[in-house]
């Protein structure tokens, strides 16, 4: 308590700004100090402590903020409004066509398409999940890009003579 009591009032402040209401704030004051105080003895200076708790004040606020994010509320005439998450049936074949020219793409290349087009992941973070340099990850996802590309122009092509075909028929 030597250590909070001259934050206390600073402190307060802070949560009460980077807060809603008050409440929140006194409940975010309270986990902090929880937190802070759990992990006391990993404090190496007492002249650190005001900044540690500011800092813990913080994260646990931007986890908040994180969290809310994938909350919401549920009406329920918009729910009845949307569609069904599943594809239209005229899709299906395309989908199917494009996973299987994926598979025919090399295994690293695949995997770097996938992880930044379908599963939105950065490039550094798909640099840091393989490894290798940034430049390398730019490089296996355009040359992924462009096969698929060439495999697809292909497709369209011969869908289209064979359009063609029948038409003559």
């Amino acid at each position: 308590m030597d250590l909070y009591g001259p934050c206390h009032d600073s402190f307060s402040r802070y949560c009460r700004g980077i807060t809603s209401n008050p409440d929140d704030a006194r409940d975010l004051a309270a986990e902090a100090i929880l937190v802070v105080f759990e992990n006391l003895s990993r404090l190496r200076k007492r002249d650190s402590f005001k900044s540690y708790l500011f800092g813990v004040a913080r994260r646990l606020r931007l986890n908040q903020h994180r969290k809310k994010r994938f909350q919401g509320e549920y009406k329920e005439g918009e729910a009845l409004l949307l569609l069904s998450n599943e594809a239209p049936p005229d899709i299906h074949p395309d989908v199917e066509l494009l996973y299987n020219y994926l598979d025919r793409l090399p295994p690293n290349q695949k995997d770097t398409f996938l992880l930044f087009e379908v599963s939105g992941f950065s490039l550094k973070e798909i640099q840091q999940l393989q490894g290798g340099t940034i430049s390398g990850v730019k490089s296996r996802l355009k040359r992924a890009r462009e096969q698929l590309r060439l495999w697809l122009n292909d497709e369209d092509e011969r869908r289209l003579k064979a359009e063609r075909t029948k038409d003559e028929e």
